[in-house]
């Protein structure tokens, strides 16, 4: 990038919730909030190709190797690009348990915000990409891991151009009368949610902890199943209700084991602002918050506990409380980080029991990475506690997986089997889910 300008970029209002999160999570010696996405691929995998391919993405994109600037109080925090980022491609030996190797990357004790480790085998090769929450969100994982197979799979093109793939939408609402009232619907929201008191697996304050995950595999038979019952009892216009509600019982369950008065659960859902199939921006979170909760009876039965969801799915976007979100986060910018980190000890600590999201289709059109066919691929984002744990869903080639992650002392190991057993139960057997 040498003669290249450096370009100032500022921080969109999620990527300013974001690091907020992550100062209360460093601060809390959880390390950084990072993910890191498994790649199961076949025979064929080229180190070389990878790291070509590495090397000139990075080139491309000069916000991989920016700094940030928190500048005076009052002002919103800015990446600085710089020289190009260096991205690490590490290999392990064939004997080393992925699994483990996962888990220390989820620590976040590596440099840099995108880094590669991979596990190779004559038939099976495991690639690691781990990533920082600050710079991706899950789609921009997967651009990311699209555009760099694409450039593997052309080792003899010429570099791509620098490309700008940033900026975080906003709604355009002039004047403070207008704010105002564009961001009731969310301020109303959060406080009927305020109002309910919801239970929380590890509430605060926040403790140091190891980041864990366990997963849970589907075969194709049983994921066709799966789809077909969250279909059912959601009339098959949008799936998300249904994988809520079977996370939100799972968790229930948690609190009877425990012996604690029934409650009601909250959990914040991302909504992406992208376009469907758009190629940019990849960098920064491209996302908006809606806020679910269940009561204790809506949660007796799978089928009521789905269609409560939903109701009031259609009731926030009716309300367009997503918009509202985007409007209040990128108000929320120029506040110190003091005050920041208060507003999420009180959100992260009282008002989400848990995380949850279900990104859909796992690299859906992209079958090669780097001369391997791609078997399967998942998500493992790091959570932070409070709340304690997080369960994500996505499938690939037609075979659904759940990463479960908690910090260490959040959950008992008979409660993570509670939980597993719970969700792989109410996932197959949706109509007979009453409790």
């Amino acid at each position: 990038m040498t003669g290249v300008r450096p370009r100032r970029v500022p921080l969109g209002g999620c990527d300013c919730y974001l690091l907020a999160l992550e100062d209360q999570m460093l601060r809390a010696g959880q390390g950084r909030h990072v993910g890191v996405t498994f790649l199961e691929t076949g025979a064929g995998f080229s180190l070389q190709h990878l790291t070509r391919a590495a090397e000139q993405f990075a080139a491309s994109h000069p916000l991989l190797g920016a700094r940030l600037k928190r500048g005076l109080p009052g002002t919103i925090p800015r990446w600085i690009t710089g020289a190009p980022a260096n991205i690490e491609v590490c290999g392990h030996p064939e004997n080393t348990d992925p699994h483990t190797l996962a888990e220390s990357l989820l620590a976040g004790h590596w440099n840099g915000f995108l880094r590669f480790d991979f596990v190779p085998a004559a038939e099976r090769t495991i690639i690691l990409m781990s990533w920082s929450h600050l710079f991706f969100d899950a789609r921009g994982v997967e651009m990311t891991l699209a555009e760099i197979a694409g450039l593997a799979a052309a080792p003899n093109s010429p570099p791509p151009p620098l490309r700008e793939s940033w900026g975080a939408y906003a709604p355009t609402i002039k004047g403070l009368t207008h704010k105002f009232f564009a961001v009731r619907p969310f301020t109303d929201r959060y406080y009927e949610l305020k109002r309910s008191h919801a239970a929380v697996i590890a509430p605060p304050p926040a403790t140091l902890g190891r980041s864990k995950f366990r997963l849970l595999h589907f075969t194709a038979d049983e994921t066709a199943q799966i789809n077909e019952n969250a279909r059912h009892t959601t009339g098959g216009i949008f799936l998300m209700p249904h994988f809520l509600a079977v996370v939100m019982r799972a968790h229930a369950a948690v609190f009877a084991s425990r012996g604690d008065a029934p409650r009601p659960l909250q959990c914040a859902i991302s909504a992406q602002v992208r376009k469907r199939g758009a190629k940019d921006p990849i960098f920064q979170n491209q996302i908006s918050q809606l806020f679910f909760t269940l009561t204790p009876n809506e949660m007796k039965s799978l089928p009521h506990a789905a269609l409560a969801l939903q109701d009031q799915f259609m009731t926030m976007t009716k309300k367009k409380t997503d918009i509202a979100f985007l409007v209040m986060a990128n108000w929320m910018r120029r506040l110190p980080a003091f005050a920041y980190r208060r507003f999420i000890r009180r959100t992260a600590g009282s008002h989400t029991s848990f995380y949850h999201a279900h990104t859909g289709a796992f690299l859906p059109n992209t079958s090669v990475f780097c001369d391997a066919p791609i078997l399967n691929g998942w998500h493992i984002p790091a959570v932070s506690q409070p709340p304690g744990t997080g369960a994500f869903f996505s499938e690939k080639n037609g075979r659904l997986t759940m990463s479960f992650s908690w910090r260490e002392g959040s959950v008992t190991p008979a409660e993570t089997d509670l939980i597993f057993n719970r969700i792989r139960t109410d996932l197959l057997d949706a109509n007979d889910a009453v409790s």
